[in-house]
């Protein structure tokens, strides 16, 4: 009977519901959010910094209306001359002008004149919830992907604590930052998509994918909320750096470095649900920092008073130290406390 129906939909969607698992709306989000999300057309002037001089396409979406601010890639974005438009979904286009690049992280943000746009109506602005991420949530990455203008990939987010893709030998990797996966299988064009939860909230940042497989590669939106914060208060987003590349390892992997079993009993108590135990360690000590008493392999402990802190919590906590952070770190299971200078990032990138 229709009643019978109706209780097993309902028995349904409450163990869904009991795995975390979000039910997509599609028309509950979607509908109005398309016209946030827009083409992207670049053409690079010159070579500069390993990029090339050409022509690209790519996506962005709009998070201020008002103010006219587009979010995308920073890699789509280049660090050189450019002359770039959007193309909104109603296909009218407004020229773009650079207006954030990160230092490391891959996004930054282009300004669009809003007045410019005759025959678009009200435009909504994406709403960006970093912290509605988790393992399990289904997702729609929705951009041009490989140039079809609108393309919707579904997923479902499988890792939360995936360390930064390594893209290429020579030129441009992320690096001190947390990639989210998942199985969408983007393509070119669709760098700087929105990565939209069942609400139609921006919970990611598509960034890049895999050669091999089907797996995409997704920036969390911390950094970029605190970066969209100081644009709108028209202040200059402080970036700090300590002169350190950091990598995450499990708790596996840090034990055969040395990793104390007092640590990792402190680390596995105090590790979040969706990240797998593990902490950072020294993965490089950059040359400007050369002189600082740290070596590869050391493993982080706290940062001031943050005990294992994360790519995000060291990222936060440098940045608003404005001379010096102190460290504290174990190396082949002894613990010891250092200070080290902290650098203007936009000053040295």
């Amino acid at each position: 009977t229709a009643w019978v129906a109706w209780w097993w939909v309902r028995r349904a969607r409450r163990q869904r519901e009991g795995r975390g698992v979000l039910e997509f709306d599609g028309r509950k989000s979607l509908d109005g959010l398309l016209a946030s999300i827009v083409v992207i057309r670049v053409n690079y002037a010159k070579p500069l910094d390993g990029e090339q001089a050409g022509s690209a396409q790519a996506t962005g979406f709009v998070v201020d209306s008002e103010r006219g601010i587009i979010v995308t890639n920073r890699h789509v974005i280049g660090v050189g001359p450019i002359r770039a438009e959007a193309l909104f979904a109603n296909k009218e286009e407004v020229p773009l002008t650079p207006l954030y690049r990160d230092p490391i992280h891959d996004f930054g943000f282009f300004y669009f004149d809003a007045a410019s746009l005759r025959y678009a109506s009200t435009i909504p602005s994406v709403e960006l919830a970093p912290a509605a991420a988790r393992v399990g949530l289904e997702i729609r990455v929705v951009g041009n992907d490989n140039g079809e203008k609108v393309s919707i990939l579904s997923g479902t987010l499988a890792r939360l604590d995936r360390n930064a893709p390594h893209y290429q030998s020579e030129g441009y990797n992320d690096a001190n930052t947390f990639y989210y996966s998942a199985a969408s299988n983007t393509s070119g064009g669709s760098s700087g998509s929105p990565v939209l939860d069942g609400g139609g909230r921006a919970v990611a940042l598509n960034a890049g994918g895999s050669n091999t497989s089907s797996q995409s590669y997704y920036l969390p939106l911390h950094g970029v909320v605190r970066a969209l914060e100081a644009v709108r208060r028209g202040r200059r987003h402080a970036r700090g750096d300590c002169g350190v590349v950091w990598r995450h390892l499990t708790c596996d992997e840090a034990r055969r470095l040395g990793l104390s079993r007092e640590t990792e009993t402190e680390l596995r108590r105090s590790a979040p649900r969706d990240v797998a135990a593990g902490l950072l360690v020294v993965d490089q000590v950059l040359p400007y920092a050369a002189d600082i008493p740290l070596r590869v392999g050391d493993a982080l402990v706290a940062v001031g008073a943050v005990r294992f802190p994360s790519f995000d919590d060291v990222e936060r906590l440098v940045d608003e130290m404005p001379e010096a952070c102190s460290l504290t770190l174990e190396r082949a299971g002894r613990r010891f406390a250092v200070e080290v200078p902290v650098y203007d990032l936009h000053g040295l990138v």
